[in-house]
This record gives C-alpha cells, sequence and structure tokens, in this order.
C-alpha cells in the first residue's frame, strides 16, 4: 500500500492571520485536554494519538491557541524540525460553533504565520484531497 504525504510551499501562499490567535508560553492543560477530548468524540476517531503536557512546552515546539468570545476554543500544534521547516502535529477545536470554521481558517493563518517567521514548508501529514485546496499544497516525491 502506498502512502502520500504533503507538505505547503509557503513562497506560493498568500493568506492574512484571520483568526484570533496567541503563541501559549504556559498552555493551561485542562482547557488545551478538553479541547482535544471533544474533538476526537465530535469527529467520532476509533482511535486518538495521545497529547502529552509535557511537549508542550518544549522550545521545539509551538502551540498556537485560538479565541472566541474570549475563550480558549482550539489549538494548533507544531514540531520545528529547524529554522525553515516545521510540521503541523495536531490540531483540534471544540466545534461550539460550527459556523466560525475554525478548522478552514486555522491552516491559512498559520501559512501567513509561519511564512512570516521565515519558515519554507508546512509539513502537513498524509494526503488528503481536501488539503489540494490550500495554496503551496504538493504532494511529495519518492526517494530519488
Amino acid at each position: 500500500m502506498s502512502e502520500l504525504y504533503g507538505r505547503i510551499d509557503l513562497s506560493k501562499t498568500n493568506y492574512n492571520v484571520t483568526l484570533e490567535y496567541k503563541v501559549l508560553q504556559h498552555p493551561d492543560v485542562e482547557r488545551i485536554s478538553s479541547i482535544y477530548r471533544d474533538y476526537c468524540l465530535y469527529k467520532q476517531f476509533e482511535s486518538v494519538y495521545p497529547l502529552f503536557p509535557s511537549e508542550w512546552n518544549k522550545p521545539h515546539v509551538d502551540l498556537i491557541g485560538y479565541w472566541h468570545n474570549h475563550q480558549l476554543v482550539a489549538f494548533s500544534m507544531y514540531h520545528k524540525y529547524d529554522n525553515k521547516n516545521v510540521h503541523a502535529d495536531q490540531f483540534a477545536w471544540d466545534y461550539k460553533n460550527p459556523a466560525l470554521k475554525i478548522g478552514y481558517k486555522s491552516l491559512r493563518t498559520e501559512c501567513a504565520l509561519y511564512k512570516a517567521w521565515g519558515y519554507d514548508y508546512i509539513y502537513i501529514g498524509e494526503h488528503y484531497e481536501y488539503k489540494s485546496e490550500i495554496q503551496g499544497y504538493e504532494i511529495l516525491g519518492p526517494m530519488t
């Protein structure tokens, strides 16, 4: 079975920050865990990837929080490979107001942020067709 993986070439993106965000220096463990639990239940995942609070304050990790009505409602966790490449490791939101479309807007906001911060690529894991809608999205090829 062949697995395809993708990344976003940030030089080919032209997004703006559209959400109220903050890079979390001291995340609220209970709130982040609650958002992740709500997200997994809403999506009805059969299996979930564990999140460990011990990872959230490491120098190679960015935890980006999103707010609505002064409440943290979503987060993204990124692992920095180096100063040019970053991996989108996890996103979750509480889905209390699906009309906010935070999942749609967060990745575009993150493209704008990481591009402004000097990164070249965001690696976004396995290929799914919906990811093709992102500017700069490309499927990684085989080793040559």
